[in-house]
């Protein structure tokens, strides 16, 4: 099985010589721009050329497929509240067109909706939030996300409080309060 292998033929320069050595690799995609997707135990990376790039799974708000076009959007942390939640935005969406049929698609999915333990939607005045209990693939616990709703004011009176009772109410069994091993 060479393809799942970390010295797969296919598995590109760049990404080899980043990928850590318990960081296995679930699949490989090549992209029509000439570029590759590698999906490992710890996240997607991205080849660029000579670069390569990982976003971690805990990372990515959402992966859709159409037409051949995987769709990514990344979350990027913003704060980290003194609890150890993190404040996070949505960034615009990556779209990359596959050059051939791959499972890589069903690892991501896979993936992300994996490194979810419970997640709900808080309305707010101030704008709404997703909060998250989130996996983090080579750690144990929970990392808490409040993933904000474009335009939400996260300094609004109330937002913070809102968003740690929503958290403390969505805590996963055997996640207690502030758990973030």
């Amino acid at each position: 099985m060479a393809l799942f292998g970390r010295r797969s033929r296919r598995l590109p320069p760049p990404v080899a010589a980043r990928v850590a050595p318990d960081e296995r690799v679930l699949a490989v995609a090549s992209l029509a721009e000439g570029d590759a997707l590698v999906a490992t135990r710890f996240g997607l990376w991205w080849q660029t050329g000579d670069d390569a790039v990982r976003w971690d799974w805990h990372g990515i708000s959402r992966a859709a497929l159409a037409d051949r076009v995987l769709t990514v959007t990344l979350a990027e942390r913003i704060d980290v509240w003194p609890d150890g939640t993190e404040l996070m935005v949505d960034l615009p969406p990556r779209r990359f067109t596959l050059a051939d049929r791959t499972v890589l698609t069903d690892v991501v999915h896979a993936r992300v909706r994996g490194s979810v333990a419970v997640s709900a939607h808080l309305p707010h005045p101030a704008g709404g939030a997703w909060l998250v209990w989130r996996r983090v693939a080579g750690r144990d616990g929970l990392t808490r996300q409040v993933r904000l709703d474009p335009g939400t004011d996260a300094a609004a009176p109330g937002f913070a409080a809102a968003a740690a009772a929503g958290l403390a109410s969505l805590r996963p069994d055997g996640a207690g309060a502030g758990d973030r091993r």
